[in-house]
C-alpha cells in the first residue's frame, strides 16, 4: 500500500509539473486566507451560509448536466443525492446525455440562454463559451469560500483559467489512451500490442486481425474504430509531427500536409478492412457505450481517456482490457499531454442558482461523501487531500488507471489552451472527415478546405 500511495502522489506531482510548464500565465499568489479558512473537505460545511453568497433559508432548484454512459449516470446521481441530503434547500434536476449529444445540446441551450446551472466543460471548448458569456467567473466564489481550492495545486487551478480568470474547476487529471480487448485478439491467436507501439504496428496488427476475421467469415468485425473524425485523436498526430492543434498565439498549429497524411492513412485502413466502412462508423457515431462497437465486440481497440477504463471493462465483463499509448511515429516524437474535463456554472442564471451550483461544484470535488463514489471517474482528483483519501478505496482496475497516468506523466509535453473558435473548428473537422470517409472529398481537397475555413474562424474571433 505504501508503494501505491507513493505512486499516486508521484502522479499528482508530475501532473503539476507538466501543467505548469504549459501555462503561459504569471504565477498566481497563494490562496487567500479567506479561502484557507474555509476548507470544505467534507459535506458538513457545504450547506452553511457563506459570506456574500448565501442561499440560506431559500429553496432553490438548479439544473445539472454531464456526459457519459448509464454507469456514470448512476454514479453521478448518487453523488447528487448525497449533496441534496446535505443541502435540503437545494433540488437538482439532472440532465445526463452522451458525449456527442451533450455538446450538440449545450450549443442550442447556450444560444437561447438556457444553459444548465451546473455543467461539465472541456478546455477544448471553454474559450468559446467564455467569449459568449455562457460560463461564470469563479474567482469571487473562491474568495468567499463557497468553492475551496486551497488543496489544489497552482497547476490544477491554472488548468481552469481563461485569460487569467478561473472559469472551471478540474474534475480530475487524466491522459488519452487506447483500450484494447486482449481477449478479442487472443481468441484470434494474435498477440496484444506493446505499451509503446507505432502507427506501422497499428496497421500490421490490424491486417493480421482482418485476415483472421475473414478466415472465420466475420466480415462485420474489425481491429479498431475509425478515428479519422476525432479532432483530439488528430491532435496526437499533429503533435507527433512537431505541431499541435493551436499555437500559443491562437493560430492553427498544423498545416495541410498534416491533414493530407492523416486522411490518407485512415482511407487506407478503411479500404483494407482494418477499421469499419463509412456507413458503419456513421451508424454507431452517437451510440452509448453499452451499444458501441467496442461493447458489442465488433472492434478490439478504441481511443478513450484512461479514466474511463472501468466503464469499458464493465461494458465487456468477460474480456480482458489493457491500456496502451496512442500509436507513435517511428522517430519517437511525443504526442502525449496531461488533460482532463472540468466543472463550470452558468453565467445566465439567477444569483441564488449560481451560488447553489457553486456549492454543488465544491461538494463534488472537495467532500469525502462525493469521493467515496466518484474516485477516479474523471481521473486523479485535483484536490490532493481527496487524492490521498481515495487510495484505500481503489480496486485493481483503479490502480491500472493510476499506473497508466503515471507512465504518461513521465513523458508528456506541454500543450496550448484552445482559443475562441475551437468548438467550431472541432465540428468542421468532423464534417470534413466524414466527407472524406464517404469519398465525397479527396484528402487534398478536404485538407485545403479545412485549413482555409479554420483560419477564417480563428481570425474572426480575434477581431
Amino acid at each position: 500500500m505504501k508503494k501505491f500511495i507513493a505512486l499516486l502522489l508521484c502522479v499528482l506531482m508530475m501532473v503539476s509539473i507538466v501543467l505548469l510548464s504549459g501555462c503561459g500565465e504569471k504565477k498566481s499568489s497563494t490562496p487567500s486566507d479567506d479561502t484557507k479558512s474555509n476548507e470544505n473537505t467534507n459535506e458538513g460545511n457545504i450547506g452553511k451560509e457563506q459570506t456574500g453568497n448565501s442561499t440560506s433559508n431559500q429553496n432553490v432548484e438548479i439544473r445539472a448536466a454531464w456526459w457519459g454512459d448509464t454507469k456514470r449516470h448512476e454514479l453521478y446521481n448518487q453523488i447528487i443525492d448525497r449533496f441534496e441530503a446535505a443541502n435540503p434547500g437545494i433540488k437538482v434536476v439532472r440532465e445526463p446525455v452522451s458525449w456527442v449529444d451533450y455538446w450538440d445540446k449545450l450549443t442550442v441551450q447556450s444560444a437561447s440562454g438556457e444553459a444548465p446551472d451546473f455543467m461539465g466543460m472541456h478546455p477544448q471548448f471553454a474559450s468559446d463559451y467564455v467569449g459568449r458569456g455562457v460560463i461564470e467567473p469563479l474567482d469571487k466564489y473562491v474568495k468567499d469560500g463557497v468553492i475551496d481550492l486551497s488543496n489544489f495545486s497552482e497547476a490544477a487551478i491554472n488548468s481552469g483559467k481563461v485569460n487569467g480568470t478561473i472559469y472551471m474547476v478540474s474534475m480530475g487529471l487524466t491522459a488519452a489512451s487506447m483500450f484494447v480487448n486482449a481477449t478479442f485478439l487472443k481468441d484470434l491467436g494474435i498477440q496484444v500490442p506493446n505499451f509503446d507501439w507505432t502507427w506501422d504496428d497499428f496497421k500490421s496488427l490490424g491486417l493480421e486481425v482482418r485476415k483472421a476475421l475473414d478466415a472465420k467469415g466475420q466480415k462485420d468485425r474489425w481491429f479498431a474504430g475509425d478515428g479519422s473524425g476525432a479532432y483530439q485523436f488528430f491532435r496526437y498526430w499533429a503533435r507527433q509531427r512537431g505541431g499541435d492543434l493551436y499555437t500559443a498565439e491562437g493560430d492553427l498549429g498544423y498545416d495541410e500536409e498534416d491533414l493530407v497524411t492523416w486522411f490518407k492513412m485512415w482511407n487506407e485502413l478503411r479500404e483494407s478492412g482494418v477499421v469499419p466502412d463509412a456507413a458503419t462508423t456513421t451508424e454507431y457515431a452517437k451510440a452509448t457505450l453499452e451499444d458501441s462497437l467496442f461493447a458489442k465486440k465488433k472492434i478490439a481497440a478504441t481511443s478513450v481517456p484512461a479514466n474511463q477504463y472501468k466503464l469499458y471493462c464493465n461494458a465487456v465483463p468477460d474480456s480482458e482490457i489493457i491500456i496502451v499509448r496512442h500509436p507513435a511515429m517511428k522517430d519517437g516524437q511525443i504526442g502525449e499531454y496531461i488533460e482532463g474535463a472540468h466543472f463550470a456554472i452558468s453565467a445566465k442564471t439567477t444569483p441564488e442558482k449560481k451560488v447553489a451550483a457553486a456549492k454543488l461544484l465544491n461538494f463534488w470535488v472537495n467532500s469525502e461523501s462525493s469521493m467515496e463514489i466518484y474516485k477516479l471517474d474523471q481521473g486523479v482528483p485535483a484536490n490532493t487531500k481527496m487524492a490521498e483519501f481515495i487510495i484505500p478505496l481503489l480496486d485493481d482496475k483503479d490502480k491500472v488507471i493510476v499506473e497508466y497516468v503515471n507512465k504518461v506523466s513521465k513523458i508528456a509535453r506541454p500543450t496550448t489552451f484552445p482559443p475562441a473558435g475551437a468548438s467550431e473548428i472541432d465540428a468542421l473537422f468532423q464534417t470534413i472527415a466524414e466527407s472524406v470517409r464517404f469519398n465525397q472529398k479527396t484528402p487534398e481537397a478536404a485538407a485545403a478546405e479545412l485549413v482555409a475555413e479554420a483560419k477564417k474562424i480563428l481570425a474572426s474571433k480575434k477581431q
